[in-house]
């Protein structure tokens, strides 16, 4: 009885202090979670290495994103081990953030560590390695990348199919400029 007393009083007090409230953007679902999601199993980490331009991605309704870039780097075995995460500044791509991540199997990443850690699966990628597709097993997160800023619309589309075709609502997918 009193350990239960205890843990009421702790869950009013955490409460209080906000950490069980409704967060201000809500973590939204781009995908439908019934549909089986899969990575290419054609993945290679030395193709992939590099600068992507990020074309499109799911986000919320009132999101006003711009462009932005991401690129992949090796570690001493070969995997990807960062993702730096680029903005545009002022006319130039300025770096906005590094992640260090595990490519736990091909195509398959992970940033951060259990129970919080999140995983990026590159879901499609073209023969010659200019476009792809990634997404979270989540639903929560997706894009398309390309090594161009422009360009390519039969891959952008191609693209665009293997995420519908993975349960993406399409309706949510921005085109970045």
């Amino acid at each position: 009885m009193r350990q239960a007393g205890l843990f009421l009083a702790l869950f009013a007090v955490l409460t209080g202090c906000g950490l069980f409230n409704k967060p201000e953007t809500p973590v939204e679902f781009f995908r439908d979670l019934d549909i089986p999601l899969t990575s290419t199993t054609r993945f290679d980490a030395g193709e992939f290495f590099g600068f992507w331009n990020v074309r499109a991605k799911f986000a919320h309704e009132d999101a006003v994103p711009g462009r932005s870039g991401v690129e992949f780097q090796p570690g001493p075995d070969g995997d990807i081990v960062q993702i730096v995460m680029h903005a545009m500044k002022r006319g130039r791509l300025k770096e906005e953030a590094s992640f260090e991540v595990e490519q736990v199997m091909p195509g398959r990443l992970v940033y951060g560590e259990l129970p919080f850690a999140t995983e990026y699966w590159v879901l499609w990628v073209d023969e010659d390695y200019r476009t792809a597709a990634i997404g979270t097993p989540s639903g929560t997160f997706g894009w398309i990348i390309d090594r161009e800023r422009s360009g390519g619309e039969d891959r952008i589309v191609a693209a665009r199919e293997v995420l519908e075709w993975l349960g993406y609502d399409m309706n949510r997918l921005i085109e970045l400029p």
